[in-house]
């Protein structure tokens, strides 16, 4: 039964989510004792999170409004965390991390900018981040004893763009440049963006290799079956239907 309960309280945890200047009365740390929780924040971007008679200032990179969110990335260290959002004018979440422990207020974590987070409480933290045209979940290991988040680094990610080919290009067998050709895609030929590598980095760019998306590998389907890998600047100007933002 008490394992029951547990599990009914991480699912409710994972859904809770208040906005600026509001008071929640919780559970933190799994004690029965309940913590009296304030979050209040300006339109500067400043902001104070107090949790019983401890209280902490921190400052938003840009914070037109903002918000608290409840959530268990470690099922078994008996804390939850407190997410400190701060929305800026792209959308993105400006993310702090915070516990209570031993009656004070501790950072565990930061995240400078994504569209969403979320875990199950099995010590990963996925981020979902905005690509150009496209959206990937970025995964992170959270370490409760030493209270940080590290990225888990991965080659390929999956996706789903669909597009039109409005000029020619080749689909290449593997993910290099000499790789042998597995078609070449005619205009008018309808094709999904299937998987992408953002590990690449093109040469004599000095952009960090997560935002340098020109030699990225994307995987390509055709409508017919055919699968073939192609770099993002070897395609970019030859088809229609990706919608760029951000």
């Amino acid at each position: 039964m008490k394992l029951k309960i547990i599990l009914f309280l991480l699912i409710i945890l994972s859904s809770q989510i208040y906005t600026r200047d509001t008071t929640v009365v919780i559970d933190l740390n799994y004690d029965r004792a309940e913590e009296n929780i304030k979050f209040s924040s300006n339109e500067n971007g400043k902001y104070i999170l107090r949790i019983n008679k401890k209280s902490l200032e921190g400052q938003f990179a840009e914070g037109y409004d903002a918000s608290i969110e409840i959530i268990d990335m470690d099922r078994n260290d008996n804390l939850c965390e407190i997410i400190v959002k701060g929305y800026g004018s792209s959308d993105y979440m400006e993310c702090f991390f915070y516990q209570f422990v031993n009656g004070e207020i501790v950072q565990c974590g930061y995240l400078p900018g994504n569209f969403g987070v979320n875990t199950t409480g099995n010590k990963i933290l996925e981020e979902n981040i905005w690509m150009g045209f496209y959206s990937i979940d970025f995964r992170h290991k959270f370490d409760s004893k030493n209270k940080t988040l590290s990225y888990i680094m991965e080659d390929v990610y999956d996706i789903n763009v669909p597009a039109e080919v409005t000029k020619s290009f080749n689909i290449l067998n593997a993910k290099y440049d000499n790789s042998n050709a597995v078609k070449t895609l005619q205009p008018k030929t309808k094709i999904s963006l299937i998987k992408v590598d953002i590990t690449p980095k093109c040469l004599n760019d000095e952009t960090d290799y997560k935002y340098d998306d020109n030699c990225d590998w994307f995987l390509i389907k055709t409508e017919d079956g055919f699968t073939g890998w192609c770099r993002l600047k070897d395609f970019r100007d030859n088809v229609d239907g990706l919608i760029w933002a951000g």
